[in-house]
């Protein structure tokens, strides 16, 4: 708004970023769980490993349990220990409630972890806030250092993140400020709490502005996902949007339209000037589908062959921009080539190279060199243990070993089945090329047009129009925040997209009060289009 950029002594920073920073690396030892210096690890199935040995038997190679874990064994099976996690007065599982005879168990795991040295972003949130409570000058020294502190995004943060500001405060932090949309929750499975935002509001100690202006979208987007919000947000107003009066629309699809569908939505964007547009649906897995993939749980590699999985999303994150995410995955793969099984070295070796320029470098090139998924999963495992031997000058050249057995599947067929009709392709000509993005993926976005396509009904992870409330809210549910995230992302054109089985009637509804235009387009998929895109 000025022409003003942030300089020091001002920092931007995730919250994640600023726990490890500032408290975190610097003062771990003063945590009496951490006995090396911590990296961050997030990747359950390769914390996993931490927890075994692999101990040779009859010329075999079989994992045993750690001697800390070994009296759990049978629990370590059904309770992944990397997912084991600690709030300010309990351990939960999975981000969920544990029975008291488990208490042990995750106590012994998350011990384990951090005495190993590898933590996860919510065992660095624990150790943040044991530092501060029991070191009350760290505390004071970074509240010196920055005395403002503002928080975005204030209605994802979990207990624990309010826990760790509310001992920045017990220091002496007088100028704090949450900036948050309490509409907007939707990391429920990152441990979120919009309700203690929505608590302290009422609290006399904090000064509560309420912003209803909105200048992102037009009145009649807004009309429609207000229909969501709970009775205590300020009503919502479009302030400086034009409105070029392009209708709601609200697509009837089944398996055989949606590249119709996804024609006609683009097709009005050309025709209204409309440059930015995003379709999304709720969930990686539901994006998949409707992108063509054919079966999003297929494995080919064996699973405890992390090397192909690991590339595949960093290559998949790099194309949608997300180089932290996507050089974070080589880091890992790197480490697994040049630290054998040593999990100490190999933590050490990712703190040695993760700012390393040259490094970094390396990765940026390698990713951009990681062959077509467009190849058989055959050719492209061969290509790029190729590339991996070559690329990083390794002695002998890895191998991503197959599963010989798959349920439904012949697995030497499928060696010569192109990997992208399962992973998604990293080729933009591609029909398999990741066109569907999921509703988390545009958070804080603004986008000229948005199609989100809803399920029949809201069963495990989907949202529908089931979630459009008949009856005044007084707390919104999770799948509502998520519709009105996904909604509220559009200036000027929104369409939804239905399963033909929701009647005309139940769509007018649900939508009651907001003028929309439902649209049938080959319902029975007599047309095919292949040059949409």
């Amino acid at each position: 708004m000025h022409d003003e950029s942030l300089t020091f002594p001002n920092e931007v920073l995730t919250i994640d970023s600023f726990i490890m920073q500032y408290v975190v690396l610097p003062f771990w030892y003063l945590c009496d769980e951490c006995k090396q210096r911590p990296i961050v690890v997030n990747e359950a199935e390769i914390l996993d490993r931490i927890y075994y040995n692999n101990v040779k038997i009859s010329g075999k190679w079989q994992q045993y349990p750690v001697m800390a874990l070994r009296s759990y064994t049978s629990l370590m099976y059904r309770k992944n220990p990397s997912l084991v996690s600690r709030d300010k007065t309990s351990f939960k599982w999975n981000h969920k409630t544990i029975t008291e005879t488990e208490i042990a168990y995750c106590n012994a795991a998350f011990t384990y972890r951090l005495k190993k040295g590898f933590i996860t972003s919510s065992d660095a949130l624990w150790i943040a806030c044991d530092i501060l409570e029991r070191h009350q000058d760290v505390a004071k020294a970074l509240v010196m250092r920055f005395p403002y502190i503002i928080v975005d995004e204030a209605q994802d943060n979990s207990e624990q993140h309010f826990e760790f500001f509310k001992l920045l405060s017990r220091a002496g932090l007088q100028n704090l400020e949450f900036v948050g949309d309490i509409c907007q929750s939707i990391y429920g499975f990152n441990n979120a709490r919009p309700e203690l935002l929505q608590k302290m509001m009422k609290e006399e100690e904090w000064n509560v502005l309420a912003l209803s202006e909105c200048r992102r979208s037009n009145q009649r987007i807004i009309d429609l996902y207000s229909k969501l919000k709970s009775s205590d947000i300020p009503t919502i107003t479009s302030y400086g949007v034009e409105d070029k009066g392009i209708p709601i629309i609200v697509y009837k699809y089944d398996d055989g339209n949606i590249k119709d569908i996804i024609q006609d939505f683009y097709k009005v964007c050309d025709d209204n000037k409309l440059s930015s547009k995003i379709i999304l649906a709720r969930g990686i897995n539901k994006c998949k589908e409707l992108a063509g993939v054919k079966d999003v749980d297929f494995k080919y590699w064996k699973t405890e062959q992390h090397l192909p999985y690991l590339i595949i999303d960093a290559t998949l994150a790099f194309d949608l921009g997300d180089l932290d995410y996507a050089f974070r995955k080589i880091r890992l793969v790197l480490a697994e080539l040049f630290a054998d099984n040593d999990f100490d070295a190999r933590r050490e070796f990712v703190h040695e190279i993760e700012h390393n320029v040259d490094w970094n470098a390396r990765i940026f090139g390698f990713i951009k060199r990681v062959p077509a998924f467009s190849l058989s999963f055959k050719e492209w495992s061969e290509q790029t243990c190729m590339l991996l031997k070559d690329y990083w000058e390794l002695k002998e050249m890895p191998i991503f070993v197959p599963h010989q057995k798959q349920k439904g599947y012949k697995m030497k067929e499928m060696a010569d089945v192109p990997m992208e009709q399962y992973h998604q392709s990293n080729d933009k000509e591609s029909d398999y090329h990741r066109r569907i993005d999921t509703i988390h993926a545009v958070k804080g976005a603004t986008l000229d047009a948005v199609l989100l396509f809803l399920s029949s009904d809201s069963r495990g992870q989907s949202v529908s129009l089931k979630d459009f409330p008949s009856n005044t809210v007084k707390v919104m549910t999770e799948r509502q925040r998520m519709i009105y995230v996904a909604c509220s992302r559009a200036r000027q054109f929104l369409a939804l997209a239905v399963p033909k089985s929701i009647a005309d009637e139940e769509i007018r509804r649900a939508l009651v009060g907001v003028d929309i235009d439902i649209r049938s387009i080959n319902l029975q998929g007599e047309f095919a289009f292949d040059d949409y895109y």
